[in-house]
């Protein structure tokens, strides 16, 4: 569930940022509002008494009320907070709108406790706001990203405010009602650092070729079974650095824009098409490809998705998409015509990181898959049989089972695992146990060093 306030503070200290916060992108150094705000930082920071720091006030789902209310009615909320602001934080706390429907605020040089109250006292207020018309909905929510200031003469407005900007992402993004630069828990700081650097490269990244695909082992548990037969696509990140970024650091944000189908549309084309001579050339080599939820709720998709397989001249039936449960389905019905069409291609359907999420039994029914990828998060614990993990894995394993659904379990990372998991009738394997993800090239090319070794694990 989602909180309806989200608060962040930055200290600011002697004039400069932390250096890890210099490399945060900035917004564009042209935009208006961002001058506006910048300015009203200078001229606040030249004036007596100094003020605490500087608040960055968002107000949410002002669109919305656009669209609920009277003409207008969003203008009049606003003024309202507007004032609600300045009777709380003194007069002239207000220093101009922001962006995203906010406020830059001016915080007094008082104790810091009481003022971030103060704040998240009016953000758990502010969706219960109301206009004097109350058959007219009006309600917005917010989130406050605060910079505190140790010394006036020093500071540099650019930095205060992007310091506001960022500590404002930061609430979003870690769901938390307040966090403290250079605190006990600056994780999401830094987590949001190296997500924005990497996000806002991405693009790029694509262009330069700086992404590299890369594949794990997926092993079949049947006695006998033959290594090599089956990968899983795997994505990795280059940096301009040279430095290398696991999709933990860069998918899950990406996601949630039109970034993520992006991503997803290099990988098909790459596979199935750039690659396709040597998955030809290796006719019983089978391999799933991560389709984002986004991605699989365009229109788009299915044809695209044909005329790749077309263009490669790939036998669909050793394709598996690996639907992502990392993010909502947006259209459910257009997700489901998808699946149909490119599983009447051929192309066999995989349910991942299942038991992650809420939605997973609800996909399991929409999109009746071949296979269940069992997220990895439940998997550490399956060799003691009393922890509750071991007992939803094979409760997991049993349902798809019933269902004549594959089940695969991701992150097997020992041996005491692996045969727990063999000891639940677990159908395939993947993680570190059996082999840590390599090239994909590198795949294709040792691939046939592979054919004549039978090894069951």
């Amino acid at each position: 569930m989602q909180r309806i306030r989200a608060s962040a503070c930055f200290r600011y200290r002697t004039g400069r940022l932390d250096q890890t916060m210099q490399s945060v992108p900035g917004e564009m150094a042209g935009s208006a509002t961002t001058q506006l705000a910048i300015e009203a930082i200078r001229q606040r920071l030249a004036q007596t008494p100094p003020p605490g720091g500087f608040c960055l006030f968002v107000l949410e789902n002002m669109d919305l009320v656009e669209v609920a209310g009277d003409a207008g009615a969003a203008r009049i909320l606003r003024n309202r907070i507007r004032g609600e602001l300045e009777n709380t934080l003194g007069a002239g706390s207000v220093l101009c709108d922001a962006r995203e429907d906010g406020f830059i605020l001016a915080l007094p040089a008082t104790d810091q406790d009481h003022l971030m109250r103060e704040l998240d006292h009016m953000l758990h207020r502010l969706p219960f706001w109301s206009l004097d018309r109350p058959s007219h909905a009006t309600s917005v929510t917010g989130r406050a990203g605060v910079v505190w200031v140790e010394d006036a003469l020093r500071s540099k407005p650019e930095d205060l405010h992007r310091a506001a900007v960022t500590a404002v992402s930061a609430a979003r993004v870690a769901q938390r009602s307040r966090l403290v630069f250079g605190g006990s828990d600056p994780r999401a700081i830094t987590d949001l650092q190296l997500t924005a650097q990497l996000i806002c490269d991405l693009p790029a990244a694509v262009e330069e070729g700086r992404l590299v695909l890369l594949g794990q082992e997926i092993v079949s548990c049947a006695p006998g079974a033959a290594r090599g037969r089956e990968y899983e696509v795997l994505l990795q990140m280059n940096g301009r650095s040279g430095q290398s970024f696991a999709p933990g650091f860069f998918l899950q944000a990406a996601e949630q824009s039109r970034l993520i189908e992006i991503v997803d549309n290099w990988v098909l084309r790459s596979v199935l098409v750039e690659n396709a001579a040597r998955l030809r050339a290796l006719p019983d080599m089978k391999v799933s490809i991560n389709v984002a939820a986004r991605t699989l709720s365009g229109s788009a998709f299915a044809g695209g998705l044909e005329a790749m397989l077309k263009a490669g001249g790939v036998d669909p039936t050793r394709i598996q998409l690996e639907i992502t449960e990392t993010a909502q389905i947006r259209d459910l019905q257009q997700a489901q015509s998808n699946i149909r069409a490119a599983r009447s291609m051929g192309c066999r359907i995989a349910l991942d990181d299942f038991g992650a999420g809420m939605s997973g039994y609800g996909y399991l029914k929409a999109f009746e898959p071949d296979c269940l990828k069992i997220d990895g998060s439940l998997i550490s614990h399956v060799a003691d049989e009393t922890h509750m993990d071991a007992r939803i894995v094979r409760s997991i394993i049993t349902l798809a089972h019933d269902l004549g659904i594959e089940v695969v379990a991701e992150h097997v990372s020992s041996q005491d695992i692996l045969q727990a998991l063999k000891g639940f009738g677990i159908d395939k394997v993947q993680g570190f146990q059996l082999g840590r993800p390599g090239p994909l090239q590198l795949v294709f090319e040792n691939r046939q060093a592979c054919d004549s070794v039978s090894c069951a694990v």
